[in-house]
């Protein structure tokens, strides 16, 4: 038995210390920043997530990986964050910490972002730690050796609405040490390729799809991951995964409030294994800290409108529009209005994408301010409550700013002096938590713009 299960361990670490193939990961459709630097900042939120792998149970020695990552937003573009690693196989232990950067080239309907981490892996042998030994094997006799060096790591990631792709180069750096064993081949840091594609869609405004491949390759030896997950009104996560020479892997999450996240994946011990191991293990914890919606500034009454009548499916609709303007110290600003400051709020019933009839005097209004004035144009920006999956929500926020648009249109209003964004449920104005929440976020943002 102890053969056996120095064998197994061996041919471990001579993989990872030949190859230094990286740590074993199952849910890294959960945070994808562990494997490509792109993705912090992302979501525009600080996370942080702390993560535990437990390979092979009952085995002496087998592999177990401890992570930390957290991630940040600096500003609209620049993202922030670190990764901290440690590894332990037997006797052999790898530390790493590495610092990283992330910029925002799109946001929006397509988003591109590229991103650079750099740090330093630690590695350890420590003998005592051997589960069977030779006692005349050079590495035991000589005592607790370790040797560092520089890693960077290298990802970009693009996003057209629904479709996801990226890659990323881990350990970019190649590197070369024997721990000071002068009779060891000894060990490098070689460059690992990963790439992947994914792609969310919505089966129901309750359930989302979220199918992805990845592939990982090193010294022209490739392995993929195909991937299926499913989403429950973005509380309950589940999904399930192959492995190419590991085997299948089932994995689960919920979301705790809107904070709080835990992942938990269990991979099936391949055949010759089965006899020894009861499979592997791995559990994370995130926590998710988003910045507050600003408030709007105060606003000031500067002049009244008379809108003239509106027939509208029948219904006659007479308003008196109050223009507001932001608050100002300075008099001349008083008695010139800024045009572009204006802001008004469409909201929409749940999951509907009809103007309703009480906002229709709201966007008259609109219509022949922006008739009175050819040279500004307006701003729309669709969003939705937090039901229902992100792919859906995306598709359910441009369609009501659609809508508002085609308002505008059928009333006179070129179409080239109407911009329009969609964002889904990516920015609540209130907490999805209550009800009043959630029906303040089913809303279209107008702004006029000079």
């Amino acid at each position: 038995m102890k053969t056996i299960l120095l064998s197994i361990i061996g041919l471990v670490a001579m993989g990872k210390f030949q190859s230094q193939q990286l740590p074993q990961s199952y849910l890294y459709t959960y945070n994808p920043f562990l494997i490509n630097p792109a993705y912090s900042g992302l979501n525009n939120c600080t996370e942080l997530s702390v993560a535990h792998h437990n390979q092979w149970i009952k085995i002496e020695g087998a592999p177990i990986t401890n992570y930390l990552t957290v991630s940040t937003r600096l500003g609209r573009k620049v993202g922030l964050g670190g990764q901290f690693m440690f590894d332990k196989i037997g006797m052999l232990q790898q530390f790493s910490g590495l610092g990283n950067l992330s910029y925002g080239f799109l946001e929006g309907k397509h988003t591109l972002r590229l991103g650079l981490s750099i740090g330093y892996n630690n590695y350890r042998v420590n003998p005592g730690s051997a589960v069977v030994f030779d006692p005349l094997d050079p590495i035991v006799n000589g005592g607790n050796q370790s040797a560092g060096a520089l890693t960077s790591d290298l990802g970009i990631m693009y996003r057209l609405q629904e479709l996801e792709l990226f890659a990323s180069v881990k350990q970019m750096l190649k590197t070369y040490s024997n721990f000071g064993y002068a009779n060891l081949e000894g060990y490098g840091q070689r460059p690992h390729i990963v790439v992947g594609a994914g792609y969310r869609t919505s089966l129901s405004p309750q359930w989302g799809l979220r199918p992805n491949v990845l592939l990982k390759s090193i010294n022209n030896v490739t392995q993929a991951d195909i991937n299926v997950d499913f989403d429950f009104k973005k509380f309950l996560h589940v999904g399930a995964g192959f492995r190419t020479s590991v085997g299948l892997i089932a994995r689960a999450g919920i979301q705790l409030k809107e904070r709080f996240f835990f992942g938990y994946a269990y991979e099936s011990p391949m055949a010759n294994m089965a006899s020894f191991s009861t499979g592997s293990h791995e559990m994370m914890l995130r926590m998710t800290l988003c910045k507050p919606e600003k408030k709007l500034k105060p606003m000031t009454k500067i002049d009244t409108v008379r809108v003239e009548t509106l027939r509208v499916d029948t219904v006659l609709i007479t308003k008196t529009d109050t223009v507001y303007l932001e608050n100002s110290e300075d008099k001349e600003d008083r008695l010139m209005p800024n045009l572009g400051s204006l802001e008004k709020t469409i909201l929409f019933e749940f999951d509907k994408a009809l103007v309703k009839k009480d906002s229709y005097g709201e966007l008259q209004s609109l219509v022949n301010l922006l008739q009175m004035n050819p040279s500004l144009k307006v701003s729309l920006e669709g969003h939705t409550d937090a039901m229902g999956s992100e792919s859906y929500n995306i598709n359910l926020s441009k369609n009501r700013v659609n809508a508002v648009k085609d308002f505008l249109i059928y009333n006179g209003i070129p179409e080239g002096r109407i911009i329009i964004e969609h964002h889904g449920e990516t920015k609540p104005r209130q907490s999805n938590e209550t009800t009043e929440g959630r029906q303040s976020n089913r809303r279209v943002d107008i702004r006029i713009i000079q």
